[in-house]
């Protein structure tokens, strides 16, 4: 699916008290691109004295959940920057509040750190969707984000300046670079009409080889197809840049007329297992509106927790007055919300760190 908006920059206190962020916005979904930076403006920070030090975790306690425990993860409008979002969005699911955060950036973006801090103020690991295009206003193609001007080093600069920003900042992010690439509706797909056979691997080697050589070793790396419903006929290994450039599967799997988690997503999964067993994080998921979406949401956790290789999931909590192109909330009416909260109770998820050190 496509993406609707970008992130913006904020301002974090860590440190005692509650916070409260301003910030942008990101997303994509229903086949549309529509949307626009959102973005507020930031009090100044008051000051904080003595602040107690901050453990930053290392990435090896957050790539292998332990015990079958999952990510709830969410991607919502002013999600990571504004508190109350990911507070609200665990009200509404009955008490369980997201671990997990994604939000997108595109290449005319610069790291931003605030956002990263604020997730993890939020017990939140940060998912970066990282985009090389200037967004969906200037359409599918866009040839100065063709691949081949990544893999000739046109880029560098910026993916250099990027990679230092995130291995500075030390915090572990997940990174998931050129999702859909099975599509043909991002600069980044093979079948996009500027793109060659090959090329999408040898550019995400590239840029997985300045990161390495940046130092940022706090990435995690996500490789994120969409599900073979929808795509173009490509073979996902044939796009697959190896386990030694990867650490997670990620999936774009949205509900449209299945009627079970399984019909949806059992297909996929069985053609990326052909050649990887990397843990997978579904990192799109929703249901449009209908009589379908709360039946097909009472099935999705049992197929989750029946699957110990899935990882968790990332909700995408927009709806299509917020550029998502349709209603994929499970708040969108009150039987999907209560399977929902039925549903995410039988999680056991991830206890993850935060920037109080816990």
């Amino acid at each position: 699916m496509k993406l609707v908006v970008v992130s913006a920059t904020a301002a974090l206190v860590v440190g005692v008290g509650a916070f409260e962020l301003g910030g942008g916005s990101g997303g994509n979904g229903g086949g549309t691109t529509s949307g626009a930076d959102a973005g507020r403006s930031v009090p100044p920070a008051p000051a904080v004295s003595d602040p107690q030090p901050v453990v930053i975790p290392d990435k090896s306690r957050l790539l292998a959940p332990a015990g079958g425990t999952k990510y709830f993860g969410i991607a919502a409008p002013e999600a990571p920057w504004r508190s109350s979002v990911l507070a609200g969005i665990g009200r509404d699911a009955g008490g369980p509040v997201p671990n997990m955060v994604q939000y997108f950036v595109n290449w005319n973006r610069n790291f931003d750190p605030g956002a990263v801090r604020s997730a993890y103020a939020q017990h939140a690991l940060p998912v970066i969707t990282w985009e090389p295009w200037e967004g969906g206003a200037k359409g599918t193609k866009q040839p100065a984000y063709a691949l081949g001007t990544i893999i000739d080093g046109s880029h560098d600069a910026y993916i250099t300046a990027f990679a230092r920003a995130v291995a500075t900042n030390r915090w572990p992010v997940a990174l998931r670079f050129g999702h859909e690439m099975n599509g043909h509706w991002y600069p980044w797909a093979e079948r996009g009409g500027v793109n060659s056979p090959g090329e999408f691997t040898a550019a995400w080697k590239h840029v997985h080889g300045i990161f390495r050589r940046a130092g940022a070793n706090n990435v995690i790396w996500v490789w994120a197809p969409n599900i073979l419903r929808g795509a173009d006929p490509v073979d996902l290994a044939s796009l697959y840049p190896g386990d030694a450039y990867v650490d997670w599967i990620g999936l774009s799997a949205y509900d449209v007329t299945e009627q079970t988690a399984a019909r949806l997503l059992d297909p996929t999964l069985a053609e990326i297992r052909r050649f990887t067993r990397r843990p997978l994080l579904i990192t799109e998921t929703g249901a449009q509106p209908g009589a379908q979406k709360a039946p097909w949401i009472a099935t999705f956790f049992p197929w989750l927790n029946e699957h110990p290789d899935v990882i968790g999931f990332v909700w995408f909590q927009y709806t299509r007055a917020q550029g998502g192109g349709a209603d994929w909330t499970f708040t969108s009416s009150r039987a999907s919300r209560e399977a929902f909260r039925q549903g995410v109770r039988t999680l056991r998820l991830v206890k993850t760190p935060g920037a109080d050190g816990v």
